[in-house]
Protein backbone atom coordinates (compact mmCIF):
# COMPACT_ATOMS: atom_id res chain seq x y z
CA UNK A 1 0.00 0.00 0.00
CA UNK A 2 1.06 3.52 -0.63
CA UNK A 3 2.64 5.60 1.92
CA UNK A 4 0.44 8.37 0.80
CA UNK A 5 -2.58 6.44 2.09
CA UNK A 6 -1.12 5.25 4.96
CA UNK A 7 -1.26 8.55 5.97
CA UNK A 8 -4.06 9.57 4.66
CA UNK A 9 -5.61 6.70 7.51
CA UNK A 10 -3.36 7.59 9.98
CA UNK A 11 -4.56 10.96 9.68
CA UNK A 12 -8.05 10.30 10.11
CA UNK A 13 -9.27 6.83 11.07
CA UNK A 14 -6.97 5.03 13.21
CA UNK A 15 -8.06 6.80 16.54
CA UNK A 16 -8.88 5.20 19.31
CA UNK A 17 -8.52 1.29 18.75
CA UNK A 18 -5.95 1.71 15.91
CA UNK A 19 -4.09 4.53 17.88
CA UNK A 20 -2.29 1.70 20.70
CA UNK A 21 1.72 0.96 19.77
CA UNK A 22 1.86 -2.54 18.40
CA UNK A 23 5.16 -2.66 20.53
CA UNK A 24 6.61 -1.43 24.19
CA UNK A 25 10.17 -0.88 24.07
CA UNK A 26 10.95 -1.38 28.01
CA UNK A 27 14.29 -0.86 29.12
CA UNK A 28 16.32 -4.07 28.82
CA UNK A 29 13.18 -5.46 26.72
CA UNK A 30 13.47 -3.66 23.94
CA UNK A 31 10.72 -5.15 21.36
CA UNK A 32 9.89 -7.89 23.17
CA UNK A 33 6.33 -6.92 24.30
CA UNK A 34 3.92 -7.05 21.37
CA UNK A 35 0.59 -6.15 21.08
CA UNK A 36 -1.32 -8.14 18.74
CA UNK A 37 -4.40 -6.42 16.90
CA UNK A 38 -7.65 -7.57 17.43
CA UNK A 39 -9.15 -7.66 14.05
CA UNK A 40 -8.75 -6.04 10.67
CA UNK A 41 -10.78 -3.66 8.36
CA UNK A 42 -10.53 -3.70 4.47
CA UNK A 43 -11.35 -0.23 3.04
CA UNK A 44 -12.07 1.11 -0.97
CA UNK A 45 -10.28 4.20 -2.13
CA UNK A 46 -11.86 5.80 -4.65
CA UNK A 47 -10.21 9.10 -5.92
CA UNK A 48 -10.96 12.37 -8.19
CA UNK A 49 -9.69 10.96 -11.06
CA UNK A 50 -11.43 8.04 -11.09
CA UNK A 51 -8.60 5.67 -10.07
CA UNK A 52 -8.78 3.66 -6.58
CA UNK A 53 -7.73 0.54 -4.60
CA UNK A 54 -7.90 -1.20 -1.37
CA UNK A 55 -6.15 -1.13 1.97
CA UNK A 56 -6.71 -3.92 4.63
CA UNK A 57 -5.70 -2.25 8.22
CA UNK A 58 -4.83 -3.36 12.14
CA UNK A 59 -7.07 -2.83 14.77
CA UNK A 60 -5.56 -2.95 17.87
CA UNK A 61 -6.76 -3.04 21.35
CA UNK A 62 -7.49 -0.06 23.88
CA UNK A 63 -7.77 0.89 27.49
CA UNK A 64 -11.61 0.05 28.37
CA UNK A 65 -12.56 -1.02 25.02
CA UNK A 66 -13.95 -4.67 24.00
CA UNK A 67 -13.38 -5.97 20.90
CA UNK A 68 -16.89 -5.58 19.70
CA UNK A 69 -16.43 -1.46 20.63
CA UNK A 70 -13.05 -0.82 19.52
CA UNK A 71 -13.93 -2.15 15.95
CA UNK A 72 -16.96 -0.08 16.37
CA UNK A 73 -15.60 2.91 17.06
CA UNK A 74 -12.99 2.35 14.47
CA UNK A 75 -16.10 2.06 11.67
CA UNK A 76 -18.03 5.17 13.36
CA UNK A 77 -15.05 7.34 12.75
CA UNK A 78 -14.53 6.33 8.61
CA UNK A 79 -18.26 7.50 8.66
CA UNK A 80 -17.65 11.15 10.44
CA UNK A 81 -14.49 11.85 9.00
CA UNK A 82 -14.14 14.24 6.13
CA UNK A 83 -11.36 11.79 3.81
CA UNK A 84 -14.05 11.65 1.05
CA UNK A 85 -11.57 9.37 -0.78
CA UNK A 86 -12.61 6.34 1.17
CA UNK A 87 -15.49 5.41 -0.68
CA UNK A 88 -16.80 2.55 1.15
CA UNK A 89 -15.60 -0.60 4.15
CA UNK A 90 -15.41 -3.68 2.93
CA UNK A 91 -14.46 -6.12 4.97
CA UNK A 92 -13.82 -7.29 8.43
CA UNK A 93 -11.05 -10.06 9.30
CA UNK A 94 -11.34 -10.83 5.45
CA UNK A 95 -15.16 -11.59 5.65
CA UNK A 96 -17.24 -9.30 3.55
CA UNK A 97 -19.01 -6.38 6.27
CA UNK A 98 -22.61 -7.53 4.86
CA UNK A 99 -21.95 -10.97 6.33
CA UNK A 100 -20.53 -9.92 9.68
CA UNK A 101 -22.15 -8.06 12.38
CA UNK A 102 -20.98 -4.39 11.49
CA UNK A 103 -23.69 -4.63 8.01
CA UNK A 104 -24.93 -1.44 9.08
CA UNK A 105 -21.70 0.49 8.40
CA UNK A 106 -21.54 -1.16 4.64
CA UNK A 107 -22.14 0.58 1.34
CA UNK A 108 -20.69 3.85 -0.04
CA UNK A 109 -19.77 6.33 2.28
CA UNK A 110 -21.65 9.77 2.77
CA UNK A 111 -19.26 11.35 5.28
CA UNK A 112 -20.79 13.46 8.10
CA UNK A 113 -19.29 17.04 7.97
CA UNK A 114 -19.25 17.28 4.75
CA UNK A 115 -21.68 18.03 1.99
CA UNK A 116 -21.26 14.66 0.31
CA UNK A 117 -18.68 12.25 -1.19
CA UNK A 118 -17.17 14.16 -4.21
CA UNK A 119 -16.46 11.04 -6.08
CA UNK A 120 -20.47 10.23 -5.89
CA UNK A 121 -20.38 10.92 -9.44
CA UNK A 122 -18.85 7.90 -10.26
CA UNK A 123 -20.69 4.83 -10.20
CA UNK A 124 -18.97 1.73 -9.78
CA UNK A 125 -20.93 -1.38 -8.24
CA UNK A 126 -19.38 -2.21 -4.22
CA UNK A 127 -19.66 -5.93 -5.09
CA UNK A 128 -19.05 -7.15 -8.74
CA UNK A 129 -15.34 -7.84 -8.54
CA UNK A 130 -13.55 -10.36 -7.46
CA UNK A 131 -12.05 -10.01 -4.20
CA UNK A 132 -8.92 -12.41 -2.94
CA UNK A 133 -8.19 -12.32 0.58
CA UNK A 134 -4.44 -13.61 1.43
CA UNK A 135 -4.36 -14.57 5.21
CA UNK A 136 -7.45 -12.63 6.04
CA UNK A 137 -5.85 -9.00 3.86
CA UNK A 138 -7.33 -8.47 1.16
CA UNK A 139 -5.29 -7.83 -2.06
CA UNK A 140 -4.60 -4.27 -3.58
CA UNK A 141 -4.92 -4.60 -7.18
CA UNK A 142 -4.42 -0.86 -8.45
CA UNK A 143 -5.38 -0.80 -11.90
CA UNK A 144 -6.76 -4.59 -13.11
CA UNK A 145 -8.58 -6.81 -10.78
CA UNK A 146 -9.09 -10.09 -10.38
CA UNK A 147 -11.15 -11.75 -12.91
CA UNK A 148 -12.75 -14.41 -13.94
CA UNK A 149 -12.22 -16.75 -17.01
CA UNK A 150 -13.61 -19.81 -18.12
CA UNK A 151 -14.65 -20.40 -14.23
CA UNK A 152 -11.02 -19.65 -13.47
CA UNK A 153 -9.80 -16.43 -10.97
CA UNK A 154 -7.23 -15.22 -13.12
CA UNK A 155 -5.08 -12.23 -10.59
CA UNK A 156 -2.19 -10.13 -11.64
CA UNK A 157 0.54 -11.95 -10.92
CA UNK A 158 2.51 -9.63 -9.12
CA UNK A 159 0.02 -8.55 -6.28
CA UNK A 160 -0.23 -11.97 -4.97
CA UNK A 161 3.28 -13.13 -5.66
CA UNK A 162 4.47 -10.32 -4.42
CA UNK A 163 2.14 -9.98 -1.14
CA UNK A 164 3.87 -10.14 1.94
CA UNK A 165 2.19 -12.93 2.99
CA UNK A 166 3.54 -14.88 0.21
CA UNK A 167 7.11 -13.00 -0.49
CA UNK A 168 8.15 -14.15 -4.04
CA UNK A 169 10.04 -12.58 -6.53
CA UNK A 170 8.72 -12.06 -9.99
CA UNK A 171 11.07 -11.89 -13.05
CA UNK A 172 9.82 -10.80 -17.02
CA UNK A 173 10.63 -11.89 -20.04
CA UNK A 174 9.35 -9.76 -22.39
CA UNK A 175 10.99 -11.53 -25.49
CA UNK A 176 9.85 -14.77 -24.33
CA UNK A 177 6.75 -14.02 -22.65
CA UNK A 178 7.75 -15.91 -20.06
CA UNK A 179 7.25 -15.03 -15.71
CA UNK A 180 9.20 -16.74 -13.51
CA UNK A 181 8.65 -16.25 -9.52
CA UNK A 182 11.12 -17.43 -7.47
CA UNK A 183 9.95 -18.25 -2.97
CA UNK A 184 11.76 -17.59 0.24
CA UNK A 185 12.40 -21.25 0.30
CA UNK A 186 13.44 -21.45 -3.20
CA UNK A 187 10.89 -22.68 -5.47
CA UNK A 188 10.62 -21.15 -8.52
CA UNK A 189 7.84 -21.42 -10.65
CA UNK A 190 8.09 -20.22 -14.68
CA UNK A 191 4.81 -19.67 -17.02
CA UNK A 192 4.28 -18.75 -20.50
CA UNK A 193 2.12 -16.49 -21.84
CA UNK A 194 -0.56 -18.27 -23.82
CA UNK A 195 0.84 -21.99 -22.61
CA UNK A 196 -1.38 -23.97 -20.07
CA UNK A 197 2.02 -26.00 -19.13
CA UNK A 198 3.80 -24.81 -16.22
CA UNK A 199 6.92 -25.95 -14.53
CA UNK A 200 7.94 -26.13 -10.72
CA UNK A 201 11.43 -26.46 -9.68
CA UNK A 202 12.52 -27.34 -6.23
CA UNK A 203 15.58 -25.97 -3.92
CA UNK A 204 16.47 -30.11 -4.06
CA UNK A 205 16.90 -29.54 -8.51
CA UNK A 206 12.88 -31.64 -8.45
CA UNK A 207 11.45 -30.79 -10.74
CA UNK A 208 7.62 -31.35 -11.96
CA UNK A 209 5.43 -30.09 -14.95
CA UNK A 210 2.10 -29.13 -14.71
CA UNK A 211 -0.91 -28.07 -16.76
CA UNK A 212 -3.82 -25.43 -15.70
CA UNK A 213 -6.73 -25.55 -17.87
CA UNK A 214 -6.77 -21.70 -18.59
CA UNK A 215 -3.83 -20.35 -20.13
CA UNK A 216 -1.75 -17.11 -18.45
CA UNK A 217 -3.01 -14.26 -20.40
CA UNK A 218 -1.96 -10.17 -20.41
CA UNK A 219 -5.22 -7.49 -20.12
CA UNK A 220 -4.04 -4.06 -19.76
CA UNK A 221 -1.13 -4.54 -19.74
CA UNK A 222 -0.68 -6.68 -16.82
CA UNK A 223 -0.13 -10.14 -16.70
CA UNK A 224 -2.78 -12.88 -15.61
CA UNK A 225 -2.30 -16.20 -13.56
CA UNK A 226 -4.80 -19.07 -12.56
CA UNK A 227 -4.77 -18.46 -9.22
CA UNK A 228 -5.70 -21.47 -7.70
CA UNK A 229 -2.75 -22.55 -9.83
CA UNK A 230 -0.10 -20.49 -8.80
CA UNK A 231 -1.41 -20.62 -5.11
CA UNK A 232 -1.14 -24.33 -4.66
CA UNK A 233 1.91 -24.60 -6.04
CA UNK A 234 3.62 -22.49 -3.50
CA UNK A 235 1.63 -24.67 -1.11
CA UNK A 236 -0.88 -22.66 -0.20
CA UNK A 237 -4.96 -23.91 0.73
CA UNK A 238 -7.23 -21.51 -2.06
CA UNK A 239 -11.10 -21.67 -1.21
CA UNK A 240 -13.60 -19.98 -3.21
CA UNK A 241 -16.98 -18.45 -1.33
CA UNK A 242 -19.36 -17.94 -3.69
CA UNK A 243 -21.67 -15.94 -1.67
CA UNK A 244 -19.03 -13.38 -1.22
CA UNK A 245 -17.41 -13.92 -4.27
CA UNK A 246 -13.98 -14.01 -2.67
CA UNK A 247 -11.09 -16.09 -2.91
CA UNK A 248 -9.09 -17.11 0.49
CA UNK A 249 -5.77 -18.09 0.46
CA UNK A 250 -4.31 -19.27 3.81
CA UNK A 251 -1.33 -21.17 5.09
CA UNK A 252 -1.40 -25.05 4.89
CA UNK A 253 -1.75 -26.63 8.25
CA UNK A 254 1.14 -27.24 9.38
CA UNK A 255 3.04 -25.05 7.10
CA UNK A 256 5.31 -22.03 8.19
CA UNK A 257 7.17 -20.10 5.30
CA UNK A 258 9.61 -18.00 6.84
CA UNK A 259 9.17 -14.55 5.87
CA UNK A 260 10.93 -11.22 6.36
CA UNK A 261 9.03 -8.60 8.30
CA UNK A 262 6.41 -6.32 6.29
CA UNK A 263 8.07 -3.17 6.02
CA UNK A 264 12.15 -4.62 5.24
CA UNK A 265 9.86 -6.81 2.32
CA UNK A 266 8.22 -3.77 0.77
CA UNK A 267 11.21 -1.78 0.98
CA UNK A 268 13.28 -4.73 -0.22
CA UNK A 269 10.73 -4.92 -3.69
CA UNK A 270 11.24 -0.89 -3.83
CA UNK A 271 15.21 -0.83 -3.79
CA UNK A 272 15.05 -3.64 -6.05
CA UNK A 273 12.55 -2.02 -8.85
CA UNK A 274 13.83 1.85 -8.42
CA UNK A 275 17.21 1.78 -6.06
CA UNK A 276 17.18 4.15 -3.19
CA UNK A 277 14.66 4.66 -0.52
CA UNK A 278 10.88 4.26 -0.34
CA UNK A 279 9.88 7.27 1.32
Amino acid sequence: MKKAVLLLLAVSLLIIPLGAMAKIDLPGYENTITIKPIANLTVRFLHYDGSGGYGTFDIYPATGYTTDDAIRATLIDIHTTNQTEIYAITHINGIAIENTPYAEFGGRIKHKGSPDNPVVSITIPLHDEVYVAIEKEIVDFPDQQAVIINNRTMVPLRGVFEHHNVQAEVEWDGETRTVTAKDRELRTLTFKIGDKNYQIKHFDGRVENKTTDVAPTIRNGRTLLPLRALAESLNFNVDWINEQRKVDITEKPGYQRKLMDKEKWEEYLYQKKYGGENK
